[in-house]
Parts: structure tokens; sequence; C-alpha cells
């Protein structure tokens, strides 16, 4: 594990300039956020939740994703989202790939599918799959642009991702931004960007 750590701080070492200001929404680096609710702490085995549980939970699934930086770097610059950002939600949706079944269009959006008893291989997870999902990101937060066009970048990262799984519908205003979803993954997020995604 310790060659693990070696081999990702020296990836944050040789990547920190071009990784460090990522994304057209915001930078994720100065966004708060609560973390993780207990619910889903507690669903991977964890007695705490917040922004301890997110950094646990993105921290078990990190091995998986570090496979996956080249292309979370693509598909990122190809719709202008961070990275990191990306990994989040595929550690949050699918820890990383770990429990990964289908990935397919869902009625309102792209989502990965999850079931506890079948663990599919990681090699399920594509360049594909990982555009589909960040197009449905960069789609919603281009329709919380149009809704809401005084809101700042960091607004409308969060609108995206609280209307990610549940549509456009779910934002009716700023009260609406500190969803489950989205403050977990922000916190996934700023713990990967530490670590060079």
């Amino acid at each position: 594990m310790s060659a693990l750590w070696l081999l990702l701080g020296l990836l944050t070492l040789s990547d920190f300039s071009e990784s460090s200001n990522w994304g057209c929404y915001g930078n994720i680096r100065t966004l708060e956020t609560p973390g993780a609710s207990c619910g889903i702490g507690r669903r991977r085995g964890l007695n705490y939740c917040g922004v301890r549980a997110s950094e646990r939970l993105a921290e078990i699934d990190m091995p998986q994703l570090v496979r996956y930086q080249p292309i979370l770097r693509t598909v990122g610059q190809k719709y202008c989202v961070d990275p990191a950002i990306i990994a989040a939600i595929l550690s949050r949706q699918s820890q990383a790939g770990n429990v990964l079944v289908n990935v397919g269009n869902a009625g309102d959006g792209i989502r990965i599918v999850q079931d506890a008893g079948q663990y599919a291989p990681t090699s399920w997870i594509s360049e594909s799959h990982l555009s589909e999902m960040t197009e449905v990101l960069s789609v919603r937060i281009k329709e919380v642009q149009r809704k809401f066009p005084s809101w700042t970048p960091d607004q409308y990262l969060r609108g995206g991702l609280c209307a990610y799984n549940g549509g456009i519908g779910y934002i009716r205003s700023s009260q609406d931004l500190s969803c489950d979803f989205c403050n977990d993954v922000l916190a996934r997020a700023k713990y990967y960007k530490r670590y060079g995604f």
C-alpha cells in the first residue's frame, strides 16, 4: 500500500500545475461541504458521517480509481469538468466500479445501477461510460445556468450535482443546493484533488 501512496504523491507533484485549475464550474478546493450523510457511511460499514466519512470512502475506492486517471483527464477535458468530480461520482455511485452492474439511460439521466449481491469486473468502466456520466452532469449544470443565470459557477456545479439523478425540476432555489449526493461528491472530490486527480 505504501507504494501506491508514493506513486500518488509523485503524480500529485508532477501534475499539480496541470490539475490545479481544472473545470469550468468553480474551484472545488474552495467549496465548503458537510460531506456524507450518516446513512451513506453506515451502508459502507462506517459509524461516522460528514467529511470524515466521505474522505474514508474516497480513500477505500482510490486504488481502483488510480487506473482510470488518464481516462478521467481525457473526459474531464472534453466536458470541462474537473476529473476529481468525475472520480467522486464514480466512487459514490459504484464504489469505483466494484459494484458496477449496468450503465445506461434511466429515464432522466445516466445512472450506474448498483446491486450489493453482484460484483462486476472494473474493466466494465470505459471512456464511453465515463463520458456518458459526465455529459449528463454537464447538461444538468447548463440547465441550472439557464434557469438561474445570476448564480455563481460554484452554485452551478452544486445545482448540477443535485440535479444529476433527479433532473432539473429538483432545483427550485438556492435552498436546494445542499443535497446529500452533492455534499458527499464534493467532499470526495476535494479528497481526490489533494491526491492528483
